[in-house]
């Protein structure tokens, strides 16, 4: 399927910049951990990076909505690159980062993907015709999750070996030339010039227009459900490897890389997906299977568990692909940013909740139970919203 000159442009300027991220995945732990030996001290780290998403998604899908979203693009990736080379430079002068510096980096570049990410999302419909959105949607998942999950850490872990400067000054030049090939894109509308910026205001749109929606309602609520139980299974993935399969860290390696290799699968699959089946059943079928899966991990203890979390990858992926292609069909155009940083701030608040609430419940009871909660929480999101989704095209 051939695409148009801006969208390849911008499909190798979010490659390359996914594969600067999966690098620094791998190096600001590693930093982290050779500053410290505290393990919470090392999670606030980790937190910092999500933290930007509940505070200041939805200003970010506002600002994406109010301004040319090419040039917001490429100011926001030239501007992560000069915070990344300025903490080069420290760790380069002091040969250590320290967690609180760490920790103000992680946000900060947290906050420049709530623009950026917004931005992209509305950027692709002026790029692309309604009718190539799932694939061009598709090859984005697909190189993104390829760079910053399977081919970016372990890259980044190796090149940490020869000092901890290395992906942090690649992870520069990726967004350095991102934001150049970014900046070569046809320019895009903005918002209507006749309308003053209130950002509260915007806001108030933007999640007003996701509410009255049936169909975005729909899967918001949905997705908020899979969001809290995928958050939950990740961040207890490795107790689960330990404690239930009995495996160590290569085989907490290979769960982490087969859930990798169903997102891609599940990514390259849905146009086809939505092009041969009503959205309702690619929707009804991921959340299903996604039941079936937890429900599988919390009754077996073989390493024939990886093809459940192929197959939850897979599902995972696919009701992200179709959600995102859904909103950037029916949303205006300048109200897609703010309508999908509602969406995602839903889905990312409650993807930290569910890992929150994995902890302790995990810790008070049990692996087992825990995934019967993630099984129990995504039944009852389609019990809730069954009926709606069931009516969806």
């Amino acid at each position: 399927m051939s695409m148009p000159r801006d969208y390849i442009r911008l499909w190798a300027a979010s490659t390359i910049s996914a594969l600067g991220d999966g690098l620094r995945i791998a190096a600001i732990p590693l930093l982290a951990a050779s500053a410290t030996s505290d393990p919470f001290a090392i999670s606030i780290v980790s937190a910092a990076g999500f933290l930007p998403w509940p505070v200041f998604g939805l200003l970010g899908g506002a600002i994406s909505d109010r301004f040319e979203r090419r040039r917001l693009m490429w100011m926001v990736n030239a501007a992560r690159a000069i915070i990344i080379c300025v903490s080069t430079i420290i760790l380069l002068a002091e040969g250590s980062l320290p967690i609180a510096l760490l920790a103000l980096l992680a946000f900060l570049l947290g906050t420049a993907e709530t623009v950026y990410d917004n931005a992209a999302i509305g950027i692709l419909p002026q790029v692309l015709t309604p009718d190539l959105l799932p694939a061009g949607n598709s090859r984005l998942f697909t190189s993104q999750l390829s760079a910053t999950q399977l081919i970016g850490p372990p890259l980044g872990g190796l090149l940490f070996v020869f000092g901890p400067s290395v992906p942090l000054t690649l992870d520069a030049i990726s967004f350095v030339i991102s934001a150049t090939l970014i900046a070569f894109l046809s320019p895009t509308s903005r918002y209507p010039e006749q309308t003053p910026m209130n950002l509260r205001r915007d806001i108030s749109e933007g999640i007003a227009w996701l509410w009255k929606s049936a169909t975005l309602r729909t899967m918001v609520v949905l997705t908020v459900a899979l969001s809290a139980a995928s958050g939950a299974l990740l961040a207890m993935l490795v107790v689960y490897a330990h404690d239930q399969l009995h495996t160590n860290s290569i085989g907490y390696g290979l769960l982490l890389g087969a859930f990798a290799v169903g997102s891609i699968a599940g990514a390259l699959c849905t146009p086809k997906l939505m092009r041969t089946r009503p959205l309702r059943e690619v929707l009804t079928g991921s959340i299903v299977a996604a039941i079936g899966v937890f429900a599988g991990l919390a009754t077996t203890s073989t390493p024939a568990v990886a093809a459940g979390l192929l197959l939850l990858g897979a599902a995972v992926s696919t009701w992200n692909v179709a959600s995102v292609t859904t909103r950037q069909r029916i949303v205006p155009n300048h109200l897609l940013g703010r309508v999908s940083s509602a969406y995602r701030a839903s889905a990312l608040t409650f993807t930290t909740i569910g890992a929150l609430t994995a902890g302790i419940l995990t810790g008070t009871t049990s692996i087992t139970t825990t995934l019967w909660a993630c099984a129990g929480l995504g039944l009852v999101g389609l019990l809730v919203r069954g009926r709606g989704l069931w009516q969806l095209h």
